[in-house]
């Protein structure tokens, strides 16, 4: 996985398997190489702390809870009929 550090380098690291870590989530690691533009860690992840942005990035991508929303397009295949209409009403004056 590849997160920010402090300065704004990317900093890549490896995911425990048992450690559920989310976008935007922060993630405590020890740095073991450094390049100009990225920071690599080899080592266990030291903690990782739930955040607000991680909560609605999950949110985003769960199942929606309400109806979806129509944009007004039309469907495809064949219309469905029209209702009858009702006779014209006949006045004899």
């Amino acid at each position: 996985m590849t997160g920010r550090a402090r300065d704004n380098r990317l900093v890549h690291f490896a995911p425990d398997p048992g450690i559920d870590i989310r976008p935007g989530d922060l993630v405590e690691v020890d740095v073991t190489r450094a390049a100009p533009h990225h920071l690599v860690a080899d080592g266990a992840i030291a903690s990782v702390r739930r955040t607000v942005s991680g909560d609605a990035w999950q949110q985003r991508t769960s199942a929606p809870t309400a109806p979806q929303v129509s944009l007004g397009l039309p469907s495809v295949g064949r219309p469905a009929p029209a209702p009858e209409t009702p006779a014209a009403c006949a006045s004899s004056r």
